[in-house]
Order: structure tokens, then sequence, then C-alpha cells
């Protein structure tokens, strides 16, 4: 596997960070980013489909035991890891063939949002829904949006950091 080390690393921070900080910041009561979803993002181009459904699914497991969710993060992430091979080839095709991660070198960088974007607002959309279970349809539809655009943000700035460390 691809820089065991980092990656772990990565996993690690990525869950302190949203348990630590982003779980008791308060934007407002439709802002909240869910910023663990990064890390199924920036996993590397060439990952083994059964890798990527395992980490997905171990990181949902952790945020649910994390967030107390019951199983809300683990079928978000585990779909936005199952989609993610999929998404990188309808949005990014051959000019991702030759890169470790999903972003920089010859990525566009336009692609790359797409992408990230994409998969954001699937899992925003997926967790936020199976938690209001069809209750309030326009506040959770806000709170999908806003939340995404925020969690996009991050996961943007976090490519680029991401990028000069591992890349």
């Amino acid at each position: 596997m691809y820089r065991v080390l980092e990656y772990t690393i990565f996993f690690v921070a990525v869950v302190l960070l949203q348990s630590l900080l982003f779980d008791n910041l308060l934007f407002s009561s439709v802002i909240m980013p869910l910023y663990y979803v990064v890390f199924v993002v920036l996993l590397p181009v060439k990952m083994n489909r059964f890798w990527l459904l395992v980490l997905g699914t171990l990181l949902g497991q952790v945020m649910d035991f994390s967030m107390g969710t019951a199983g809300l993060n683990t079928i978000a992430t585990a779909a936005v890891a199952f989609i993610r091979p999929m998404a990188m080839n309808l949005l990014m095709g051959k000019d991702v063939a030759h890169e470790n991660i999903p972003y920089g070198g010859a990525i566009d960088p336009r692609s790359f949002i797409l992408f990230a974007s994409m998969l954001v607002f699937v899992h925003h959309s997926l967790f936020y829904g199976f938690e209001s279970l069809g209750s309030h349809f326009f506040y959770t539809v806000g709170k999908v949006i806003l939340s995404s655009l925020a969690t996009i943000v991050l996961v943007v700035l976090t490519a680029r950091l991401f990028r000069r460390l591992v890349g």
C-alpha cells in the first residue's frame, strides 16, 4: 500500500480534528462541516476497491462512535468510498492515471474541485437525509448545501496542504 504511515497519521488527524474541533465549533444550526470525508477524497488514486471500502467503512464506524450517530457516518462514508472510483473516472479521466493522489500535478484544479464536491455532496445528502428522515425537508436541504460548501472549502485547503506534504 502507498505510504501507510502517512495515511495512518492523516486518518488519526482527520478523526481528531472532526471530533475535537468541528463537532464543537458552532457556525450556525445549518452549517456543520463533516470534515472527515477528506480522508476518502484524498486516498491514493490506484487504491484497491476492497481497501477503499474497508477504510471508508472503518472511518465511518470510528466517527459514529465518536459522534454517537448509530451508523449514519458508516452509511454515508461507505457510499462515498464505493462511488469514488466511478466519480474519479467520470470527472478526471486519464488526467489522474499517473498521479498518486487526486490533486495537483497533471490534474486540473477545477476537475478536483468538482470531484471533491460530488463526493462531499453525496456524503452530506446521505448523512443529513438519514438524520432527518424526511422531516423538515427545506431545512435539511439548506443544511446539506451550506454544510457541503463549508466542507468543500476545508477539503480544498487540506488537499493543497496534503499535496505539499505527501505528493
